[in-house]
């Protein structure tokens, strides 16, 4: 039988296969043998191959001994997308959900602005088989086909009830979403002053201008097993539907498993303090494999992955 392999890396790397073809990063390769060698420059890279739908057949990260010859020393301490089990056939999305481009890594929060005029490039509707109600729902190019790839990929492990509820918004959504958050708390909140409402409404909702989701590159998650996006359900045990994303099985797989589609878990529960905003077990963004793939492994937030 023969084996379907995936070449997973770095654009610095040269990576050879010898099956009588050079293969691009993400590329499938069918074949019987396959010999791996490293060669050429960015040799500190990470190199693996996996076969898809099957186990890893190899898993190394690229050096150079004092000779200046490649050496594959074995790495098992990590978490990579090489050693899943993918039940789903990516090999015609890889190239996409592995972006290096630095437009993925933008970062809008309370401190970066992205202001009014922004408005992202390349924006796609996704398939209205993955979004709630069959609404429109749109993200920007990668993130958008990484998105459909990891809902597909969801269902084929048997969690079929989840779906995106909410993508790209402009900045005049966005206003009327906090305006309409800050005459909320003013009506519960009747003596505080307009400052106190703000930082209240800014715990959980992004002022016009600063909402990552105006860039384009982050989804709201939603399944059947919920009404509403919290992150846990209320006392009401004779409610089915009262349960939060945080304790579905969605997204007890999507803790180990989003950022081998790179998307990354926004908002963690222990980094409030670092992001500004409350723990939103519901909101994925994408940022490539790679940079998914360190974020998770280290867990840190966006923000202290780029150092901001």
């Amino acid at each position: 039988m023969e084996n379907k392999i995936i070449v997973v890396g770095s654009a610095n790397v040269d990576l050879a296969i010898h099956s009588d073809t050079m293969p691009k990063l993400g590329e499938t390769l069918v074949g019987s043998r396959f010999q791996i060698n490293a060669g050429g420059k960015g040799l500190n890279q990470a190199v693996a191959v996996a076969k898809l739908g099957g186990s890893v057949s190899f898993l190394g990260a690229i050096g150079a001994d004092n000779n200046g010859e490649p050496n594959i020393p074995p790495r098992t301490d990590v978490a990579t997308s090489a050693d899943f089990e993918y039940k789903t056939d990516i090999s015609a999305v890889y190239e996409a959900i592995n972006t290096t481009d630095d437009a993925y890594l933008l970062l809008a929060n309370k401190t970066y602005l992205i202001g009014e005029e922004y408005q992202p490039e390349n924006i796609i509707s996704l398939s209205t088989e993955y979004t709630n109600g069959g609404k429109k729902v749109e993200l920007v190019g990668h993130a958008a086909t990484a998105a459909e790839a990891l809902i597909r990929e969801m269902r084929a492990q048997g969690i079929d009830n989840v779906y995106v509820t909410s993508g790209y918004r402009s900045f005049s959504y966005q206003q009327s979403l906090y305006d309409r958050y800050f005459n909320e708390e003013k009506a519960a909140h009747p003596d505080w002053s307009d400052e106190q409402i703000k930082a209240e409404v800014l715990t959980y909702s992004a002022f016009p201008g600063t909402s990552e989701h105006q860039t384009g590159l982050c989804m709201d998650l939603i399944t059947t097993e919920m009404e509403g996006l919290w992150n846990f359900g209320e006392e009401t045990p004779n409610n089915p539907y009262d349960k939060g994303f945080a304790e579905t099985s969605a997204f007890e797989w999507l803790k180990d498993n989003a950022h081998k589609f790179g998307f990354i878990l926004r908002y963690p529960e222990n980094k409030v303090d670092v992001t500004g905003y409350s723990y939103e077990s519901w909101h994925y963004r994408f940022v490539g494999i790679d940079a998914a793939t360190d974020i998770y492994n280290g867990g840190i937030a966006l923000e202290e992955y780029l150092g901001k």
